[in-house]
């Protein structure tokens, strides 16, 4: 692996054609928005063919299975959501 991406979470996906565009955003703690409000930056895009995407689809929903199962995370009730074990107020 040459290059390592960091990324707070995803902030669009965008899809045109056969073509799937992820936008990626980080938080930038030392700037504030008028309401004090951590500023975000997009910063990258990763591009891939719509299969490829799909198939990504598939390999993040084992590792949120595994994650169930080791108990890292835990599905909340009357959802399919789920929240790291010990911090109620993060919903994915």
């Amino acid at each position: 692996m040459q290059q390592e991406i960091f990324a707070d979470a995803i902030s669009g996906v965008h899809v045109t054609g056969n073509l799937v565009r992820i936008d990626l955003m980080t938080v930038q703690p030392h700037l504030k928005s008028d309401n004090g409000q951590p500023v975000v930056d997009i910063s990258k895009r990763i591009i891939m063919p719509l299969e490829g995407f799909i198939q990504s689809l598939k390999v993040q929903e084992d590792i949120v299975k595994k994650l169930i199962d080791a108990g890292v995370l835990q599905k909340t009730e009357g959802t399919e959501k789920t929240a790291p074990v010990g911090e109620e107020n993060i919903k994915f």
